[in-house]
């Protein structure tokens, strides 16, 4: 019975990549660039696990991050357009 459950788990492991990969490709074609981070948990805040744990789900934190990446990008941009053209 395990070695059943071993090649179950192995199949699904297989199909559920390439369902990820389509699933990218497909996001890639019709809806916004987007990039996967993971981001572990800073040392010294483990007593924040369970807050930490649910930052994915908490809009304020997703709209503040979306912020805070895009003053990014605009400072790398202007960073970048310095560099090619100084004055």
């Amino acid at each position: 019975m395990a070695r059943m459950e071993e090649l179950i788990e192995k199949r699904f492991k297989s199909v559920e990549g390439k369902y990820q990969l389509e699933r990218e490709l497909v996001s890639e074609a019709l809806g916004k660039p987007c990039i996967i981070l993971h981001v572990q948990l800073p040392e010294g805040c483990e007593e924040y696990r369970e807050l930490f744990e649910e930052l994915p789900h908490d809009e304020e934190f997703m709209a503040e991050l979306q912020e805070f990446i895009r003053e990014a990008l605009r400072r790398r941009a202007g960073k970048l357009e310095r560099r090619e053209n100084p004055s």
